[in-house]
């Protein structure tokens, strides 16, 4: 017990008021920049099914949004460098107000954009803002806590940012991103654009509270006198230099890793719940009202109710026909079993039955779609969506099962990943930078990978998707931790920004590669296949300095 009295008191010695201030408010910058990008994830579908119009058909919405994600990174890539070289040559508390600024205004604008190029141009802009904010806030809070308390203060800087895709997730259950005039004449998804404005008001306390860190105030007074190789934020003098070249190549080879596994794979996650979900037999539960169903049947009401009927086995539709065939448990699970047959066989929809029946928008767009392309999977899920608007109010809707679902995994997915990052920061610090390293890309490669082969249930979702939030986010911790330490201080930000930022050039074209090869082969066979990318960052660990205990550098 005194053995960790003591640790702690090390730990926390010469910790001051000013550091925690500066930990917290480095903690907010980048969480409510990790805000504002589950924000688009969440919101990037509906806002362009709105903006491209009533004639846009999914494959033109899932089109633009690639392109949308697409733009973001490299965005997000360019701000990284910008601010980056910003950071060192003004100063990271400029740099950290600036970023701040840019990712809530182009947030707010892009729910007031009218098309999708407005649309693309707004994410590209905030995406340069949520770039260089990592960068920004990392070197600012790395050169201004004591050394023994930097390792604690970075990882749990980057641990904090998940709370803020929570915070996201959260938002989204409230504000519904697809629901028309949510707010007036604002749909869901504008609202909660404009919601990720609200964080501009941190900008007060950066600019009262934060000073710029000794470390850079001297680098900065080197550079103006003019002594050799001293040069603050050079890119070429990155380059050039033999020791942070090496360490540059290292640091982009250990995001990249992390970069695909999460923005390449791991964040398909509501598309893997939609593969596993979209075509499983309705289940008995899902028949809330079995006795109004079977009454139905009996005497149908309208034409289409009359077609299905037709559809039955005679044997099933003689069960119906008796007195108390309606509270008849046994009754009950026949025509349960009866109609998932016709869901999984042939197509249900015939215009003449139909006609009459008004099926929802999006039921709509999917006869369109099945008549055109005719997939298996489509059929069956546009056969179960004609069954239970048949039934309204008597068997549940999948695709809202299917919604919540994604809600509900995503959070339990962001739980994960705040455990995976306070992991990291944990080994980091007990053993070395290399072992969490390690540790977290053989978890992530074998999470990922297995979570992407095996989910096939409901149940799964809620315990393979928080070993996948583990395993992708559990890296991040550690770019926060060890790039400013492989840098000297006058390239820091801009050796940060690099590593961090430049590997969304090289993730950006991941989800399409994802989404062509998905049409090749099965899409859980190339998430699979795509999950070696973390042995580029094992490999690469073979090089890769070990930082554990030593001072931040210094040429």
């Amino acid at each position: 017990m005194d053995n960790a009295t003591t640790g702690k008191q090390k730990l926390l010695e010469g910790v001051t008021t000013y550091h925690w201030l500066v930990l917290i408010l480095a903690s907010c910058g980048w969480l409510f920049d990790c805000m504002g990008q589950r924000i688009f994830v969440l919101a990037r579908e509906p806002a362009l099914r709105e903006l491209l119009g009533a004639t846009a058909t999914d494959g033109e919405v899932k089109y633009w949004g690639g392109w949308a994600t697409a733009i973001l990174l490299i965005g997000w890539g360019t701000g990284g460098i910008l601010f980056g070289m910003m950071s060192d040559k003004y100063g990271r508390v400029k740099a950290m107000l600036a970023t701040l600024v840019a990712y809530t205004v182009f947030s707010g604008l892009s729910g007031l954009a009218r098309n999708g190029v407005e649309f693309l141009i707004y994410r590209f802009l905030c995406g340069m803002g949520v770039g260089g904010m990592f960068g920004a806030a990392t070197t600012l809070l790395a050169e201004s806590v004591p050394p023994r308390f930097r390792t604690m203060a970075l990882g749990l800087m980057q641990t904090l940012s998940a709370c803020g895709n929570m915070l996201a997730s959260a938002l989204s259950l409230g504000i519904t991103p697809g629901a028309e005039n949510f707010w007036g004449r604002w749909s869901g998804w504008q609202v909660l654009f404009f919601v990720g404005v609200a964080p501009i008001i941190l900008g007060v306390p950066i600019l009262v509270i934060l000073k710029e860190p000794e470390p850079w105030k001297k680098a900065k007074a080197e550079a103006a006198r003019g002594e050799p190789g001293k040069k603050v934020g050079s890119i070429p003098d990155l380059v050039r230099h033999p020791r942070w070249r090496h360490n540059l190549i290292i640091g982009v080879c250990l995001g990249l890793a992390g970069m695909v596994g999460l923005w390449g794979i791991g964040f398909f996650s509501p598309e893997l719940i939609t593969t596993a979900l979209k075509n499983r037999p309705l289940q008995a539960q899902e028949i809330t009202k079995p006795a109004e169903a079977i009454a139905t049947l009996k005497v149908p009401a309208n034409p289409a109710v009359a077609y299905l009927k037709s559809k039955l086995s005679p044997a099933v539709a003689a069960q119906l026909e008796p007195a108390g065939a309606a509270d008849n448990p046994v009754v009950q699970e026949a025509l349960r079993e009866d109609l998932n047959r016709l869901i999984q066989d042939g197509n249900l929809y015939d215009t003449e039955a139909f006609k009459t029946v008004p099926l929802k928008k999006s039921t709509q767009n999917l006869v369109k779609l099945v008549q055109s392309k005719g997939d298996k999977r489509d059929i069956v899920f546009l056969n179960r969506q004609l069954v239970e608007q048949l039934f309204p109010g008597a068997i549940s809707e999948l695709q809202r099962t299917i919604d919540k679902s994604k809600g509900r995994g995503t959070f339990v997915q962001d739980i994960g990943a705040l455990l995976g990052m306070l992991a990291f920061t944990f080994v980091a610090a007990r053993f070395s930078r290399r072992t969490a390293f390690l540790c977290a890309f053989l978890f992530g490669f074998t999470a990922v990978s297995g979570t992407f082969y095996g989910l096939k249930t409901e149940t799964d979702i809620y315990w393979m998707l928080p070993l996948v939030g583990f395993g992708t986010l559990s890296a991040f911790a550690g770019y926060s931790i060890y790039f400013p330490e492989i840098f000297p201080t006058r390239l820091r930000g801009t050796g940060v920004g690099f590593c961090y930022n430049t590997v969304r050039y090289l993730t950006a074209p991941f989800p399409f590669l994802l989404g062509w090869l998905s049409t090749m082969m099965p899409f859980r066979t190339v998430a699979v296949i795509m999950t070696s990318i973390y042995f580029v960052g094992i490999i690469a660990l073979l090089w890769a300095p070990e930082t554990k205990g030593k001072p931040l550098p210094e040429d």
